[in-house]
């Protein structure tokens, strides 16, 4: 059997979005928020009122949803068990597991607040070098490159964002 180039891809993202539990619709999810990420880097598609409240409402419910399922799964010592590394020693156990619930608890906000800003600002600083192409017509090298670098930043945050995710679920 031969695989074409679109079930190459396609395997390539499912095995980079790891977790959920192999559903479905956390894959769709996260698939969908790459093609938004990526969508963001082509002229007259992106939205400052609009991409905020976009990221909250794909993002957050993924953590909601595998917070709940680990708390729910198992019992709460469990789950406060789980942020305190094997072979920490006893005294600095409390400790480690205050700040392993810290982190736990920023989280939600690391994964909306980072890409809302570098995104946006990559948005902005191509904006600011599209009007000098009308006064300088060399800088549309620095705007072709930076197009191809925000597509790179594009897919490394979504591929921080899946990895993150990844991890609440594991920790």
């Amino acid at each position: 059997m031969r695989m074409t180039r679109f079930e190459s891809v396609k395997s390539f993202l499912e095995g980079l979005v790891v977790g959920g539990g192999g559903d479905a619709v956390y894959r769709v999810v996260l698939c969908a928020l790459l093609f938004c990420f990526l969508s963001l880097r082509f002229p007259y598609l992106f939205d400052l009122v609009s991409f905020a409240p976009f990221l909250v409402f794909a993002i957050l419910p993924l953590f909601l949803s595998l917070f709940l399922s680990r708390l729910l799964d198992g019992s709460l010592v469990a789950f406060f068990s789980a942020f305190v590394p094997s072979g920490t020693p006893v005294w600095i156990a409390p400790f480690v597991c205050m700040a392993e619930t810290l982190s736990y608890l920023v989280r939600p906000v690391v994964l909306v607040i980072r890409p809302f800003v570098n995104l946006s600002m990559g948005a902005m600083g191509g904006y600011v070098l599209g009007l000098l192409v009308f006064r300088f017509s060399w800088a549309i090298f620095f705007l072709f490159f930076l197009f191809f670098y925000e597509v790179f930043v594009a897919v490394v945050h979504w591929f921080i964002v899946c990895n993150i995710l990844s991890f609440s679920e594991d920790h």
